[in-house]
């Protein structure tokens, strides 16, 4: 689904954050590596995640990790500059959320990804709880 042309669409991300694209983030050929890229979405998810309240391990022991990521590469891009990073909500499950991420550069997509995390406690999967599962909802990708 990664290969979805709306999510190349920036008016549908209600998440945004910003990443630099740095000098080491070139391959040999001059473009920015898909390894950087992935980092780029890593940073989008992250950051979608710690604002929603999601990053902290809770007393109770429940933590969030990353369970799959899809991504498609759409263009190259180049040294320096900035990315552009847009997230909403795909899905929702019993114990699991799906993440979409757009990485613009200069109002084109450079790559898009859909990036699942699962909510553990222990080793077992751990419910969304209503209030979180309310507060996600908002973040909601529009069209999807």
């Amino acid at each position: 689904m990664s290969r979805d042309k709306r999510l190349q669409d920036r008016s549908i991300y209600p998440h945004w954050c910003n990443d630099t694209v740095r000098f080491s983030d070139q391959d040999a050929a001059g473009h920015v590596n898909n390894v950087a890229i992935c980092a780029y979405l890593e940073t989008a998810r992250l950051t979608f995640s710690r604002d929603m309240g999601m990053m902290a391990r809770g007393e109770d022991g429940v933590r969030g990790i990353s369970a799959g990521m899809m991504v498609s590469f759409l263009a190259e891009s180049h040294w320096p500059g900035q990315v552009e990073l847009g997230t909403g909500i795909l899905k929702i499950g019993a114990s699991s959320v799906t993440v979409a991420s757009g990485v613009f550069r200069d109002d084109l997509c450079i790559a898009a990804a859909e990036m699942t995390m699962v909510r553990l406690k222990g080793k077992t999967p751990h419910p969304i709880g209503d209030e979180l599962r309310e507060k996600l909802e908002k973040y909601r990708l529009k069209g999807f």
